[in-house]
């Protein structure tokens, strides 16, 4: 499955601001859904990619993981998780720089 792996010493802080973009409108076209185990994971908003992919974040000392992840009940959807992945970067490089130092995308 495709991910984004973000080197930063941020980790924490880049997430929590992603997720208030969200909340705030700043972006626009993303969702948050809870998933049972309350982790909070990104959907697109419009109606033909909602729900189809999610991006969910995993932050460790030097490094944010988003890593692209389906509900249980759902078929992976490579085309979902690949258009994700990619509007998700253009996002990161437009609004987060500050916070990382280098990111790559693994497929």
């Amino acid at each position: 499955m495709p991910n984004i792996t973000i080197q930063t010493k941020k980790g924490d802080a880049l997430k929590k601001a992603i997720f208030e973009a969200v909340e705030d409108k700043t972006l626009k076209t993303w969702e948050i859904r809870e998933s049972k185990d309350d982790s909070y994971l990104l959907t697109h908003k419009p109606e033909q990619w909602a729900d189809r992919a999610l991006l969910e974040f995993l932050v460790s000392e030097e490094v944010l993981l988003i890593r692209t992840v389906t509900w249980r009940n759902h078929e992976e959807d490579l085309a979902a998780q690949n258009f994700f992945i990619g509007r998700f970067v253009e996002i990161l490089l437009q609004h987060f720089g500050k916070y990382f130092i280098n990111l790559k995308v693994n497929k």
